[in-house]
């Protein structure tokens, strides 16, 4: 009896992670953005968000190619590096990474991983910083990512 009920349970587990989770892929948020992260929001105010996300650790801004990481209980400063960078990358420990475009100082786009399964290979969007693919995002997107791409845009894309 206990055996099978353990099973049950292993069962009704597996069943709930593949109905209710949201599939392994790069998420691409344009319009409204993603929970607190919203589109329009300025610098500033996406670093106090990133602040309140206490799994989120560690930021990679890209033209200067420098790493934030918190070590204590301190949150992270308005730097000039991610002041002058477009953007940024950061790795929640819940398994999520982030990265934030900004044009003219305010948040345009977010670019939201998620694996799952123990997945290890994510997209190298999220782990370098390459300036050629970063400023034609959607051509990589489309045309070389390997990882299944989620649009939130009603434009024909894959949603």
């Amino acid at each position: 009896m206990q055996v099978s009920l353990g099973v049950g349970l292993i069962f009704f587990a597996f069943l709930i992670e593949m109905v209710a989770v949201h599939p392994s892929g790069i998420y691409s948020y344009t319009r409204q953005g993603y929970k607190e992260f919203k589109i329009g929001l300025l610098k500033e105010e996406v670093l106090k968000k990133v602040n309140k996300r206490k799994t989120i650790r560690t930021i990679r801004v890209c033209e200067s190619d420098k790493v934030f990481e918190l070590k204590s209980r301190k949150i992270f400063e308005m730097e000039k590096d991610l002041v002058l960078s477009d953007f940024w990358i950061c790795h929640d420990r819940t398994g999520k990474d982030f990265l934030f475009f900004f044009k003219d100082e305010t948040l345009e786009k977010i670019l939201l991983q998620r694996l799952r399964f123990g997945k290890k290979d994510g997209s190298i969007l999220f782990s370098q910083c390459n300036p050629e693919i970063l400023k034609d995002i959607d051509n990589y997107l489309t045309t070389r990512e390997k990882l299944d791409v989620f649009y939130d845009t009603d434009s024909g894309e894959k949603n």
